[in-house]
């Protein structure tokens, strides 16, 4: 083919895309009303039980009268009254109760780390917890803890069976 019969009917053809595309907007009738289509959306329930309740109106404590002032082109800010709130009271958690097994007892901090990475490889919650002994730091590797003395018991009884600690025993914790 030759290029000028191409170009011809590359331009026809994009002509006639063209009105394809737009000719309907020109041609096309506006939507009546019978084609909108409305939707009726039923009332609430009366007998919803909402579980919403309103919040009571707080007072606003104001805990210091701020002023700022233009003297001499410069501002100043003037605090009056600083209130400073007291700290609330801490309430301690009584009766809770925790048990740990207490798989070792090491003067080298290196063998309780080690032992307690062996346990904490094998599954079990096993920490290094250091205290001071009558000669010297101690460091006690324990396993836990439990919030019943049964849980901890089984598990005391476990680790003896599968990692071989003879010397396991349950103490309450802390």
């Amino acid at each position: 083919m030759e290029q000028p019969l191409k170009q011809r009917l590359i331009g026809a053809i994009i002509l006639i895309s063209l009105a394809v595309i737009f000719l309907p907007m020109f041609i096309g009738n506006k939507p009546t009303d019978a084609e909108i289509v409305a939707i009726e959306i039923p009332a609430a329930p009366k007998d919803l039980a909402s579980k919403i309740v309103a919040l009571p109106e707080a007072e606003i404590e104001a805990l210091a009268e701020v002023t700022i002032s233009k003297e001499s082109g410069a501002k100043v800010v003037q605090i009056a009254q600083p209130i400073i709130p007291k700290p609330p009271k801490l309430k301690t958690v009584e009766g809770i109760t925790a048990w740990v097994i207490q798989v070792g007892s090491f003067s080298a901090e290196k063998n309780a780390n080690a032992l307690s990475a062996k346990l904490m490889k094998a599954g079990f919650t096993a920490f290094v917890e250091q205290s001071a002994g009558k000669k010297g730091v101690v460091y006690r590797v324990r396993v836990g803890p439990e919030l019943s003395k049964e849980k901890a018991e089984a598990m005391s009884a476990k680790l003896q069976k599968e990692q071989k600690l003879v010397n396991a025993i349950v103490v309450q914790y802390p």
